[in-house]
């Protein structure tokens, strides 16, 4: 496992990164709504809507356990696309760093507008 990982350095990396954001991220959140206590949270808010959405700490810790098995998954893809073709697998890893990113600036957010 170890030498597939080092054969395929750009793919882990990315993932690993990916990994650690969105870990990173979700932890921060539920460690901020924690603090900020077990009322209703605004999940999701627009400008032309308003509030369309709130919910409680368990909605936090979901979309974090959810966003990370994403991540593990679309490792795994990688890896095997990245066998057989180099390009789709870096790819995929490329993509779902920048889900990831995306996912952080959103839980964000949602601290900021809580």
């Amino acid at each position: 496992m170890v030498k597939k990982l080092l054969y395929h350095k750009a793919v882990a990396v990315t993932s690993f990164i990916a990994l650690i954001v969105v870990v990173g991220g979700s932890w921060w959140l539920v460690a901020a709504l924690r603090v900020m206590g077990s009322g209703p949270f605004i999940l999701n808010f627009n400008d032309i809507q308003g509030i369309t959405r709130i919910g409680g700490l368990g909605d936090a810790v979901t979309m974090g356990v959810l966003a990370t098995l994403i991540v593990i998954v679309n490792f795994f893809l990688a890896m095997e696309l990245d066998a057989r073709d180099r390009v789709l697998g870096k790819l995929v890893a490329g993509i779902t760093l920048a889900a990831a990113v995306l996912l952080f600036i959103s839980f964000i957010a949602i601290l900021s507008s809580n």
